[in-house]
């Protein structure tokens, strides 16, 4: 077998460590945590914890059997990692690290549980590792995270392992897992070809989406056939296959640079601007790149996807385009994007979520758009002056689609804002005119389809009004096999609309639009479509003019909801259709058949419903027709979704006239509700509608009726409804009504900082105190929030000030960590326990001073705060200050005479940690103040050994003009310089020799400064050190020479360097001469030049 490369070696025994030495350790810590001869016993104990585990799909079926054999009791020995740190995780005190076990914990954080998050990062980072090599730096800097972790959890013996695993020379047996490895990578190949993907298939991305099918089919608990699953599969595959080839032509912008930096920084974007320039596109090119970076793309549709569909465990980008409408604002998806965007900014703020999503700005500046207020702040607008497409932009579009005809277009770039999609529909059809589509494209595209007309192509016509008239979703099968009676029919009347012979094969028809494919219409599957949504918008816009009676009688109904208006507004769509008013009575008509048919939301979220005059002439129609077909209409509910009535529609808009008529018409339903038992009242209360609210009362509708627990009451305090509120006081709501997790209305309220709701419930004897499951009370949630009004009022009210949440954060603490200094304030003077600590010991001083929170950190010296007083891992404010760099606090804590030497665990002083950190004006500040410079960790770690390892250049320097001990080492014999010369840090070695460091310094295996410098193959520094009169022939105590790692290493340089400078070449390290490794490790070039020197 061949030898490995160097970077192959390196990913061996990186992977020998985390599959073979790591989990052993993680068994070790295990085993103290869950003795074995008590583990049955332990897991039947926490039984109902490990069941929620395996609900929430923690756990596994095969875990679960692990845990509960059906025969015999469980073994630690047959539990893998995951299973074992999951365990340690749920069911023991482990304390959590700082960033969560989802994160690589930093450096100064050794707890266990940081310890197993390590391990657990890196198993990850391994399994998802791309190729089997692995830099130099990148595995040193793993080696040494992982080791010390296995170390600390396994003790001696395993250290012992790492070291040995570390320098030994891997034989026969380990290299048989490099075999392994690279026929694991050759099937994935192979794989990959099978898929015909141009990029590598996101394999996790794929069993991630079946994953979320096989949720969803659980949850409607149907039997679906491997073939559907397989269609699944087969049309996400196809979707995203689509916009890696369509992602082919697309240019990199300003505007894509913008997205791509707000989504990261943000986690939730939204992109607008006008149909055609290029919003989704962008969308999808940023989602590709961003999957690049370990996250799964995930188109939806609506916001109870982005719920149903979110695993913590799994990091997440949500692709939605044209968010709350596509030609006008959706009133249901904008309700529902509106109820759930608390939550869907919450995931977001978790991190492993993202949401981009597209907009036009005739639906994003929709007046109803302003109350989506997280939405509102994650704009990026296309058309803005930072965003819109530059001159230069605009001519790589142009180059890259027209080729030489760029040029012959220069002075109509500016003409449209859709230049982008002009450029693509005109490489699509080169036939058109160039000059005149650029300047008019879409009265070229009316003289191109009235020529169809006009010259006898009348099927290829009624093939583009078909489009129209199934709203842009015109379904193949619907032209090869049977299909329902409407269908046939709106077939049939567009054949006699468009002057099709009687007769005709729709065959031929789906041949028409086969030959529009590359002009006009695209195909998704087995749905055609127009080839873009702007080019629908025209020909919705021509055909609604030239057949007009047509197509209010037989388009869809939710085309006839959003296209159509009675009175054109200024500012309204260039393509909106006008109904003549001669056509309106047949509109009107067409409403109440789609309502008949069960098109309920349909009817009422037509965009005419907006216009109180078009509601009185709708209403004065129904009340003329006969009283048992009003009693009808009235009844009915919507045939997609049973809770929409006509009455519960009518609240939602709010008037009244027609409110009044359902009430009238169909009492029975002022208390139907949906699955999750939303009433009428419910949805009235959550808009606002005072008077369609009195209403329902009025008519006896459930004022106590609960949705999880959120009676109407909460809903209109958590929204602000003022005059809701005291309607539904006055009616004897039950005030003190909580939803599921406890939040009572008054919470709620507090929460939202609506003074005036508080006050009237508070008036009305609202529970002052009353907490929520985690024990957060009204009074800690207005703290949080910072809402100084409400927190005077619950203080005036005797709110219990000093009522801590579960974790034992008080109120006063909450306000620190937030830095809401008004609060703060109030608190003190109301005499808030100032010390009071959380369950970690993190008193409210400690976290003001992690926050850099200045004026707080005044405020609480001014009243007396204990500065010295610690968390539960010895961990001080002055240390936390000095961790987070937060200068000004320090200074502030030293000058009230924190003790500036006090240590946390491991022995961390503060100059310790800032010279980790590298922070420079801290370290500064410390030293001035007489920190003890030499004040060394329970490993015999010094601030300068710190700084070498970290290179922070300056604290070095800082460190040794002020008499830092340069040759003091940690318990292995590391010395300050064998950490630089082993990092590299060729400025830092330097510094060190000329303050006299002791160059031949071995640590405890025998590893000179010069040895470690050769392994690690920094050519620089073995030149310094050699300059410097280093031993170049410093074994180690297994025998090895520097010479001898460098030949092993392959590193050509080094060797000549240390053969220039007379290295002896003929030691023998375990039989072996610097040039027999050399032949053995396939080192050519270094065994031609040690055979020169022998």
């Amino acid at each position: 077998m061949a030898p490995l490369l160097e970077e192959e070696e390196n990913y061996v025994r990186l992977a020998l460590l985390l599959k073979g030495v790591s989990p052993r350790a993680v068994r070790t810590y295990f085993d103290r945590e869950f003795p074995p001869t008590n583990l049955p016993s332990t897991l039947n104990t926490n039984y109902n914890t490990i069941c929620a585990l395996k609900s929430d799909r923690v756990l596994n079926r095969a875990q679960w059997n692990l845990l509960f054999p059906a025969n015999g009791v469980p073994d630690s020995t047959t539990f893998d990692v995951t299973l074992m740190i999951c365990l340690i995780r749920n069911l023991t005190s482990v304390a959590q690290p700082i960033n969560g076990f989802n994160s690589l914990p930093p450096s100064v954080e050794t707890t266990p549980g940081a310890d197993l998050a390590r391990i657990k990062w890196y198993r990850n980072i391994l399994a998802h590792h791309d190729s089997n090599k692995m830099a130099t730096a990148d595995f040193n800097t793993a080696w040494s995270i992982i080791s010390d972790a296995v170390s600390r959890l396994g003790g001696q013996p395993i250290n012992k392992e790492c070291q040995e695993l570390k320098v030994k020379i891997l034989d026969q047996s380990n290299q048989e897992i490099m075999l392994e490895i690279k026929q694991i990578q050759k099937e994935m190949e192979e794989l990959r070809l099978v898929l015909k993907d141009p990029i590598p298939w996101k394999i996790r991305g794929i069993l991630y989406h079946i994953d979320i099918q096989n949720r969803v089919i659980e949850q409607n608990n149907c039997k679906y056939s491997k073939n559907n699953k397989s269609y699944i599969l087969g049309q996400i595959q196809e979707e995203l296959e689509t916009w890696i080839e369509d992602d082919k032509m697309f240019i990199e912008t300003n505007g894509t640079k913008s997205v791509m930096n707000y989504i990261k920084e943000n986690g939730c974007v939204v992109v607008t601007g006008s149909s055609g320039i290029g919003k989704s596109s962008l969308v999808r090119h940023v989602a590709l790149q961003i999957q690049d970076g370990g996250y799964d793309i995930l188109p939806v549709a609506d916001p109870d996807e982005i719920i149903k569909w979110y695993n913590p465990s799994k990091k997440i980008l949500f692709v939605v385009d044209d968010f709350c409408g596509t030609y006008t604002i959706n009133s249901m998806k904008f309700e529902r994007w509106k109820t759930l965007m608390g939550r869907i900014k919450t995931l977001v703020e978790k991190k492993p979520v993202k949401v981009i999503m597209s907009c036009r700005l005739q639906v994003y500046k929709d007046e109803k758009m302003k109350s989506l207020s997280f939405y509102q702040s994650c704009e990026c607008n296309l058309l803005s002056e930072d965003l819109r497409l530059s001159k230069t932009e605009k001519l790589s579009i142009a180059e890259l689609h027209l080729k030489t005809n760029a040029s012959k277009i220069k002075e109509m770039y500016d003409i449209f804002d859709c230049f982008p999609l002009l450029c693509q529909l005109y490489s699509k059809n080169t036939n058109l005119r160039l000059v005149d589509f650029f300047k008019n494209p879409f009265t070229v595209y009316k003289e191109e389809i009235d020529k169809l007309q006009t010259e006898g192509a009348h099927v290829k016509y009624c093939a583009l009004a078909l489009c129209v008239m199934f709203n842009n979703r015109l379904k193949e099968e619907w032209l090869t096999e049977d299909v329902d009676k409407d269908i046939k029919t709106v077939i049939k009347n567009t054949y006699e609309a468009c002057k099709v012979l009687k007769g005709t094969s729709k065959l031929v028809l789906r041949d028409e639009l086969d030959s529009l494919t590359h002009t006009f219409i695209r195909k998704d599957g087995e749905v055609y479509r127009t080839f873009h949504d702007k080019l629908f918008d025209f020909l919705a816009f021509y055909f609604g003019s030239v057949m007009i009676c047509c197509i209010i009688n037989n388009a869809s109904s939710d085309f006839i909801s959003e296209r159509f208006l009675f009175q054109k507004e200024i500012k309204s769509d260039e393509f909106i259709i006008t109904v003549p008013e001669q056509y309106q009575q047949m509109y009107i008509n067409r409403l109440i058949d789609d309502w008949l048919r069960g098109k309920v939301v349909d009817v009422f979220c037509n965009t005419n419903m907006d216009d109180q005059i078009f509601r009185q002439r709708f209403l004065l129609h129904i009340k003329g027709l006969e009283i048992s077909q009003q009693k009808q209409l009235a009844s009915l509910h919507d045939k997609h979704d049973s809770y929409s009535t006509p009455l519960s529609c009518c609240c939602y808009i709010g008037d009244t006239d027609m409110v009044t008529w359902c009430l009238n018409h169909c009492i029975s339903n002022v208390n139907h509700c949906q699955n999750d038992e939303i009433g009428v009242l419910f949805f009235a209360c959550e808009t606002g509608h005072t008077e369609a609210v009195q209403m329902l009362i009025n008519n006896k509708a459930d004022i106590n009726k609960c949705r999880a627990g959120k009676s109407p009451l909460y809903i209109a305090c958590q929204k602000g409804h003022a005059e809701v509120v005291h309607m539904l006081i006055i009616n004897k709501a039950d005030i003190n009504k909580c939803k599921d997790t406890g939040k009572s209305p008054l919470y709620i309220a507090c929460q939202k900082g609506h003074t005036e709701v508080v006050q009237m419930l508070i008036t009305n004897k609202a529970d002052i105190n009353k907490c929520k499951d985690t024990g957060k009370s009204p009074f800690y949630i207005a703290c949080e929030k910072g809402h100084t009004e409400v927190v005077q009022m619950l203080i005036i009210n005797k709110a219990d000030i000093y009522k801590c949440k579960d974790t034992g954060k008080s109120p006063l603490y909450i306000a620190c960590e937030k830095g809401h200094t008004e609060v703060v304030q109030m608190l003190i003077n109301n005499k808030a326990d100032i010390n009071k600590c959380k369950d970690t010991g993190k008193s409210p001083f400690y976290i003001a001073c992690q926050k850099g929170y200045t004026e707080v950190v005044q405020m609480l010296i001014n009243d007396k705060a204990d500065i010295n007083k610690c968390r539960n891992t010895g961990s001080s404010p002055l240390s936390i200050a000095c961790q987070k760099g937060n200068t000004e606090v320090v200074q502030m804590l030293i000058n009230n005479n924190a003790d500036i030497n006090k240590c946390r665990d491991r022995g961390l002083s503060p100059l310790f940690i800032a010279c980790e950190k590298g922070h420079t004006k801290v370290v500064q500040f410390l030293i001035n103040n007489k920190a003890d410079i030499n004040k060394c960790d329970d490993k015999e770690v010094s601030p300068l050994f710190c700084a070498c390892l970290e290179g922070h250049t300056e604290v070095v320097q800082m460190l040794i003009n002020n008499k830092a001990d340069i040759n003091k080492c940690k318990v292995t014999g590391s010395s300050p310089l064998y950490i630089a010369c082993q990092m590299g840090n060729t400025e830092v070695v330097q510094m060190l020799i000329n303050n006299k460091a002791d160059i031949n310094k071995c640590k405890d295996t025998g590893s000179s400064p010069l040895f470690i410098a050769c392994q690690e193959g920094h050519t620089e520094v073995v030149q310094i050190l050699i300059n410097n009169k280093a031993d170049i022939n410093k074994c180690m105590r297994t025998g090895e020479t520097p010479i001898f790692i460098a030949c092993y290493k392959g590193h050509t340089k080094i060797v000549e360097l240390l053969l220039k400078h007379r290295a002896d070449n003929n030691l023998k390290c375990q039989g072996l001469t610097p040039l027999d490794i050399a032949r053995r490790k396939k080192h050519t070039n270094i065994v031609r030049i040690l055979q020169k020197h022998k």
